[in-house]
């Protein structure tokens, strides 16, 4: 059990690396969107991206089905966060009118979705791992081991 719990934190970490460089900038704690402040963090995103297909050696197919995924995924998670701010505006209502019973109902579907969001995005690292060939999947492996050393981080602060 406990190396079937090693592994999948493995895996986790790996398709870590594969979605670093694939952010906004977006703060998901309160969903709002940060600019750096040099104001060229997409860029920079668009630069570790291209740095990544590099490394891993990705093929065009690799690379647009990824890019497929990545926007797919986005407008999937803009639907959900829609749906899960009027339903807040819906729970805020029967809270106001002390409809329990009714607030009780939809924070159970804002939880249902939420399950649903971070489901989604399990499904949707899954895909792009399997996108990567077993050979990719090694690079991005030693890339992450790498990645994360204690020499790369205190290289990085400098």
């Amino acid at each position: 059990m406990k190396k079937l719990a090693f592994v999948v934190i493995g895996v986790v970490a790996v398709i870590g690396l594969l979605t670093a460089f694939d952010g906004d900038g977006r703060n998901f704690r309160d969903g709002e969107h940060h600019r750096m402040k040099d104001g060229n963090h997409q860029e920079k995103m668009h630069d570790g991206f291209d740095k990544m297909c590099e490394e891993l050696e990705l093929t065009g197919k690799q690379i647009e089905q990824l890019e497929d995924l990545k926007i797919n995924g986005k407008k999937d998670m803009i639907v959900a966060s829609a749906d899960l701010k009027l339903l807040e505006i819906d729970k805020k209502t029967a809270m106001k009118d002390k409809d329990f019973k009714q607030a009780k109902a939809v924070t159970e579907e804002i939880f249902k979705i939420k399950e649903q969001m971070a489901i989604n995005k399990i499904e949707h690292q899954e895909k792009r791992w399997n996108i990567l060939t077993s050979e990719q999947q090694e690079k991005a492996e030693e890339l992450m081991k790498k990645h994360h050393s204690p020499k790369h981080k205190k290289l990085k602060r400098k």
